[in-house]
């Protein structure tokens, strides 16, 4: 019983030992560590990057660079010891600033500041923005621009209400070097339109105005759709069948089996025929490519990277393909442009939200539909398609 009350007495005092101990970086000292030296200043678009010298203080930390991106508003950057190089972003002009840089050692003392100066070449959203453009398109406006730097940006297209007022009507997310986006759903009437791009500082560049009108369009019922088989066209395996491209269902979870899987076979390239039961002048294809597999995704596996879309009006049973038109080359791209294997944020979104095909206002109006398939983003021997929506004139 002794031992027992003596065990337990040494446990309560190992407790309270532990709960005695300091929390979080115990100061070492309240010497501050000497300044960074040999400052060297590169000139960037909204930014600058620097590099220095550290001190030799044996308990440094970090270095921090200290600034105003605005009036009243300081920002600052770190890097750690293992690092002599620090980049500064989000400025909004090319004013010359001023930028303090302080070493930190383990007990937060800081050193004497050293300030130098800095004088941002012209920033993003500027360059991008004298890129913006606006034009008519089917069923709404397109914006164009380019991003050569990949920077993180956001393009808002406007359009004027009722009262006068320019209000947001899209705002699209992108590092894609050369952008583009449709807004459709929109009236056939002339309207008036603006544009203008920002980054996650809230620089904006000028807006852009435009006066537009829109294009008709309509998307082509499903419901009509039929499938064709002309001699070379390839099958389907696991009884995903082509039927399952126009059902509405994208695959998920619930919907497992809503997939176009072609033959698994080693003919290439492979094509597939339907009748879309209408004439029209097509303005557009949207397509998604399988989105739930678990093990591979968008931009992986057997999903489409490079197609072509054909069309004509008449069928020709022979499957001849000097019958048909050439309506689109199609190249699927990965908006980060990672490599295989990797989707980022912006990716998923940009495939979630369907990858649009444009067909030219000279196209023939047709009724049957062949796409011959020539690069999956894998290879191998099929492909694999979740859903297309076909928009024109069929009046």
């Amino acid at each position: 019983m002794k031992n027992y009350i003596l065990l337990l007495f040494v446990l309560a005092c190992i407790a309270v030992a532990c709960n005695d101990e300091p929390i979080g970086q115990t100061p070492v000292d309240n010497i501050p560590p000497g300044p960074v030296s040999n400052i060297k200043v590169e000139n960037t678009p909204g930014g600058a990057i620097l590099t220095y010298t550290l001190p030799q203080d044996e308990d440094l930390l970090y270095v921090k660079a200290v600034y105003s991106l605005k009036d009243g508003v300081t920002s600052e950057v770190r890097a750690s010891l293992y690092k002599d190089t620090l980049k500064i972003s989000g400025f909004g002009d090319i004013q010359e600033r001023q930028v303090s840089l302080i070493a930190v050692d383990r007990s937060e003392n800081e050193s004497v500041p050293v300030t130098t100066k800095i004088i941002p070449l012209e920033p993003p959203v500027e360059i991008i923005g004298t890129t913006l453009s606006l034009a008519e398109d089917f069923g709404g406006v397109k914006a164009t621009w380019e991003n050569l730097t990949r920077a993180e940006v956001s393009v808002v297209i406007l359009k004027e209400d009722h009262n006068k007022e320019f209000v947001p009507i899209q705002t699209v997310y992108s590092t894609m070097a050369v952008g583009k986006s449709v807004q459709h759903g929109l009236d056939t009437i002339p309207s008036k339109f603006g544009i203008y791009v920002q980054d996650r500082w809230e620089n904006r560049s000028e807006i852009k105005y435009f006066t537009l009108t829109p294009i008709y369009e309509t998307q082509l019922a499903p419901t009509k759709f039929r499938e064709e088989h002309l001699p070379g066209d390839t099958g389907y395996d696991y009884g995903l069948k082509m039927s399952n491209i126009w059902d509405g269902l994208l695959h998920t979870s619930s919907n497992p089996l809503t997939f176009y899987h072609s033959t698994v076979d080693d003919a290439w390239p492979k094509s597939f025929t339907f009748d879309l039961g209408q004439t029209a002048k097509l303005s557009r294809l949207v397509f998604w490519q399988e989105q739930n597999d678990a093990s591979y995704g968008p931009f992986r596996h057997g999903n489409l990277k490079k197609f072509e879309v054909w069309g004509c009006s008449t069928l020709d049973p022979t499957g001849d393909w000097a019958s048909w038109t050439k309506l689109a080359d199609v190249v699927s791209v990965k908006p980060s442009g990672s490599p295989y294997g990797t989707q980022t944020n912006e990716d998923l979104a940009y495939s979630a939200a369907g990858e649009q095909v444009e067909f030219s206002v000279t196209s023939p109006k047709v009724r049957y539909i062949r796409i011959k398939v020539t690069e999956t983003w894998v290879g191998g021997h099929f492909f694999m398609i979740d859903e297309m929506k076909f928009f024109g004139d069929n009046r």
